[in-house]
């Protein structure tokens, strides 16, 4: 276990990867969450500790490399506000693609915040989605809010980047599946029961989908809101959809 000085050029190259992540790198921080991927079989290519943290004798013997910092030096470099003193850099899970012939799917329209995005994976995940597929101009699957947000999620279902949307209609056209999306004018949810596969299409909660994405879709489906409430938080009207389709 090496002990890093604060200005030293690995320091410095770690820096510079915790604001660009490079392909085939996550940045991780959080002793639970660096178990937890550790615990999902997910390779461990750095881990660094800050000096005087007992270290996890499982999450030390899976990693490449490890390495020792000062608390001030890690908590500087974190991308989150209390990294528990774990820091690690892991491998970007190459997950093969969803197949389209059963289950649900998420497909996002350029959603664009890394924390929404996480919390669809991770709602995602927990109800039973089989993937979410992400259209051009969304956010990093795995930028450090994402991951966090998701819980983890991200490195247990499989998120695919830069899929058109008008493959997702060729894919279920194939399948003779359903496209659905999400929006105002639809069926009310309690009276919509949509075979598998299924796709349902979200856009992020103000700009909604785009007209080719509209275009695709076979039906919309409406969450009904009481109050005046124009709109949904995107990750919290994926939750509601997928726990509907958890009844039907």
């Amino acid at each position: 276990m090496e002990k890093l000085g604060k200005h030293g050029a690995r320091l410095k190259d770690l820096r510079r990867r915790v604001k660009r992540r490079p392909d085939g790198q996550v940045i991780v921080d959080g002793r639970r969450l660096v178990a937890d991927v550790v615990r999902w079989g997910v390779p461990v290519f750095e881990l660094y500790l800050a000096e005087g943290v007992e270290p996890d004798p499982e999450i030390v013997a899976a990693a490449g490399e490890v390495f020792t910092v000062d608390q001030a030096v890690l908590d500087e470099l974190a991308p989150t506000k209390h990294p528990q003193g774990v820091l690690a850099v892991v491998a970007d899970p190459k997950r093969p693609p969803w197949p389209a012939r059963e289950g649900a799917a998420l497909w996002l329209d350029t959603v664009q915040d890394p924390g929404n995005l996480g919390a669809i994976v991770r709602s995602a995940a927990a109800l039973g989605a089989r993937a979410v597929l992400l259209s051009p101009g969304c956010a990093d699957p795995f930028h450090h809010a994402a991951v966090r947000g998701s819980a983890g999620a991200v490195f247990r279902l499989p998120v695919t980047r830069d899929v058109p949307v008008a493959r997702v209609a060729e894919r279920m056209s194939e399948a003779s599946g359903e496209v659905w999306a999400a929006g105002p004018g639809g069926i009310p949810l309690d009276r919509w029961a949509p075979s598998r596969p299924v796709v349902i299409l979200l856009g992020a909660e103000g700009a909604g989908l785009s007209p080719e994405a509209q275009a695709v879709a076979g039906g919309e489906v409406t969450i009904p809101l009481d109050r005046e409430i124009e709109s949904l938080n995107v990750a919290v009207a994926a939750g509601i959809l997928l726990e509907r389709l958890r009844t039907v």
